[in-house]
């Protein structure tokens, strides 16, 4: 018997609090028990990880997964909201979410260039139905779960945050010891909303990598600033281009080549912090708030 893929390891970091630490799944996701309910952050890339999670969480209780919270847009995290819609779960996002699961990652995957399937797969997305503005709080039970908006990575993000075991699922908007996707990212919002963590006591779950602390957190600050500073450096040299690119990369590879996926994202994340230090960075285009 071929024995069943391992898409991911839980972890739990304070009673009724598990992170599903992504052992194949493509991102990292969280499950908060309550009295009552139980509410679920993303939901991976995979739709088969996001039946197994549920699985786990069938074992452990019969309670009703009430909601399902995704800290932003990109695939890694809203490919298995279906599985969960379906098994009852209202899903919920930051407002612009829901706009951006389709469009944005039709781009994020490569636009016109995507295959079929790739297309189908994305076109299929559930979306969350339920968006908030800057601030709600879920009910489970005994336990509040607060979901806050925060800048940096896509302009969608949510922080979900339980106050009485001081964990916080921080979505994308930190890796552990780990090269970010800078695509739809703004680094000064980004760098300003880490900095509010500093000496901060609690566990932190990043969208990928290790559960870590309040100084892992700051460890990544110092990447984002570290790229940022590197860009402008090449920059005010007169650098442009693929020379720009070249001098701020190597430098960064000297500091921080040794974390997971810089080969695949540092350099785009280099070309992503020079268009924004000159104006040109593209993110995703947020909806108008609404009026009377």
């Amino acid at each position: 018997m071929v024995p069943a893929k391992r898409y991911f390891r839980l972890e739990e970091l304070a009673p009724g609090v598990l992170a599903a630490i992504d052992e194949g799944a493509g991102a990292n996701a969280g499950v908060v028990f309550g009295s009552e309910a139980i509410a679920v952050i993303d939901s991976f890339y995979e739709a088969e990880a996001a039946t197994a999670l549920l699985a786990e969480i069938r074992r452990r209780s019969a309670l009703p997964i009430r909601y399902l919270v995704n800290t932003h847009h990109h695939v890694d995290h809203v490919g298995g909201n279906a599985i969960f819609a379906a098994a009852g779960a209202t899903l919920i996002a930051q407002r612009q979410v829901a706009a951006w699961v389709r469009p944005e990652n039709l781009r994020l995957l490569g636009g016109e260039r995507i295959s079929e399937a790739q297309r189908a797969r994305v076109q299929a997305l559930q979306a969350p139905g339920i968006g908030y503005e800057q601030q709600m709080m879920l009910e489970l039970g005994g336990r509040q779960l607060w979901l806050r908006h925060a800048l940096g990575h896509t302009g969608g993000d949510t922080i979900a945050w339980l106050s009485d075991a001081q964990v916080f699922f921080m979505g994308d908007l930190f890796w552990r010891r780990a090269a970010p996707n800078l695509t739809d990212a703004r680094l000064s919002d980004w760098i300003a909303t880490l900095a509010a963590f500093e000496g901060h006591a609690g566990r932190f779950v990043p969208g990928h990598g290790e559960p870590g602390t309040a100084a892992d957190v700051a460890d990544f600050a110092g990447y984002l600033r570290r790229i940022d500073a590197l860009a402008q450096q090449a920059l005010d040299e007169g650098l442009r281009g693929a020379a720009a690119e070249a001098q701020a990369l190597e430098a960064l590879r000297a500091s921080h080549g040794d974390w997971a996926y810089f080969k695949g994202l540092a350099p785009s994340g280099v070309r992503h912090a020079l268009a924004e230090r000159q104006g040109l960075k593209r993110v995703p285009p947020p909806l108008a708030s609404p009026r009377w």
